[in-house]
């Protein structure tokens, strides 16, 4: 084609373009960060000429015009596409269709790239680098309607990029009950229920659709998968389904309607399930399991011994640990996890400014436990943060007056520290003013320590 006059579609991208820029300002979505939703500059003619001389290929008709009308890389799906000079094609070894340009990044080994020749000509292939999974050839006929696919899903807010946009089928939510409405082919249909996962929500009215074909269906395979899109979405009445889910091994969405769909009755059947599986979750099935706990706490057979193992795992990261430690916060038996806490609190890779909402989840499990240890743990983790520029910072806020005759509270990371040992400490029996002023005079904090046993 000449660049002489712009195509209608490249108006139209660049809009969408746009609209998804300020569908997602602070850049939250996977990879958006490096692009950033912005286009680099098209390319001529001649450079694209230059590249295909060089590597005796033809780039396909779509991914040519997007260069010279639209970019050279910049925005895109994942971490965004590559400008065409970095890129070489290549032949894969698992995948004897065609040349591969490699068009982008979608972290650690796994590589977007453009298929240049062969019977599927012009279509977008995934692959991995170290071959650890078959590629996988994407629905859409060219490169632009992939493209264009991405775009209309960010403006819509659909929470696929994570989880491979592009591998679910395209379509709302109306557009996909129909598609299950129209076949008997469970397979198809498996496909369709497993693509509603990129909704972050799901209307009522597929909700109540959805519920009534799980209700009816008989294969058992496709019953399952509903069982778990609708746990997903925790539509009710799933209760019922807690027992098949199980059965399945669906542990996660089994857990998920226990916490969200079960009343107290059905919390207390599941627990010992849920404690049983717990050390095989991680994330928000983790979570899950321990807000179980925390809404049970009352319950006499629940205490905190019961997750002392799962202080101990290695494969938790810093959110699994952090909702771990607040639920172990609101239950009973503390004391039985103490010995864990007397070295988590005062170990200095636990004292980076990253961490301090798990550290005070850590204080919040041993506030109130009897035992002298602790007191003075309390009071050496004051010395340490009491100096740093956060609560110096939250001091000077404490000793304002507001309209509404309060003061400000802790708002800096070992501010709130701070603000959080203190109240451990009964804030030293004065009121929040009273107990910052006396922690940053020097001569006071002194005296308190000696008439309380805290000698350094």
């Amino acid at each position: 084609m000449a660049k002489d006059k712009q195509p209608v579609w490249v108006g139209k991208l660049r809009r969408q373009l746009k609209k998804a820029g300020e569908k997602d300002p602070d850049f939250y979505r996977f990879g958006a960060d490096d692009h950033k939703y912005q286009l680099k500059p098209p390319i001529s003619e001649e450079r694209i000429a230059a590249f295909e001389a060089r590597f005796d290929v033809s780039l396909p008709e779509g991914y040519r015009n997007f260069l010279l009308w639209a970019g050279d890389g910049g925005a895109g799906p994942f971490y965004g596409l590559y400008s065409l000079e970095t890129s070489e094609p290549c032949q894969l070894p698992d995948y004897s269709g065609g040349m591969v340009l490699p068009l982008g990044d979608q972290g650690c080994t796994l590589m977007t790239g453009l298929i240049l020749d062969g019977p599927d000509q012009g279509r977008v292939i995934y692959y991995d680098e170290d071959q650890c999974g078959p590629p996988t050839i994407m629905r859409e006929p060219d490169f632009l309607a992939w493209y264009e696919r991405w775009t209309r899903e960010v403006i819509a807010g659909y929470d696929d990029e994570e989880m491979y946009f592009g591998l679910y089928l395209d379509g709302k939510p109306q557009e996909l009950m129909e598609l299950y409405e129209q076949t008997e082919d469970i397979q198809a249909r498996v496909e369709i229920v497993e693509s509603c996962y990129k909704f972050q929500t799901l209307p009522v009215r597929q909700k109540t659709y959805f519920k009534k074909a799980c209700e009816s269906e008989q294969n058992p395979e496709l019953r399952m998968v509903l069982i778990k899109m609708l746990s997903h979405f925790h539509v009710p009445g799933m209760a019922e389904q807690i027992g098949v889910l199980w059965d399945f091994g669906a542990y996660p969405e089994a857990i998920s309607v226990i916490c969200y769909e079960g009343g107290w009755k059905v919390k207390e059947i599941w627990w010992p399930q849920v404690l049983e599986k717990m050390s095989s979750l991680r994330g928000h099935p983790f979570w899950d399991a321990c807000d179980i706990f925390s809404i049970l706490k009352e319950h006499p057979e629940i205490h905190a011994g019961l997750l002392k193992d799962q202080l101990y795992r290695e494969d938790l990261d810093q959110n699994d640990r952090s909702v771990l430690f607040h639920c172990l916060s609101k239950l009973n038996g503390r004391e039985e996890v103490l010995d864990y806490f007397l070295d988590y609190l005062p170990d200095e890779k636990n004292h980076e400014r990253m961490e301090y909402r798990t550290l005070i989840f850590a204080i919040w499990v041993t506030k109130g436990v009897q035992d002298l240890r602790l007191k003075q743990l309390w009071v050496d983790l004051l010395d340490k943060f009491r100096t740093t520029q956060d609560a110096k910072d939250d001091y000077k806020g404490s000793q304002m007056i507001l309209k509404n005759g309060c003061c400000l509270g802790a708002n800096h990371p070992f501010g709130v520290v701070c603000s959080n040992l203190m109240g451990c400490l009964d804030d030293f029996g004065l009121d929040s003013r009273g107990a910052w002023k006396l922690l940053m005079d020097n001569a006071q904090w002194a005296g308190w320590k000696r008439e309380h046993g805290h000698e350094s």
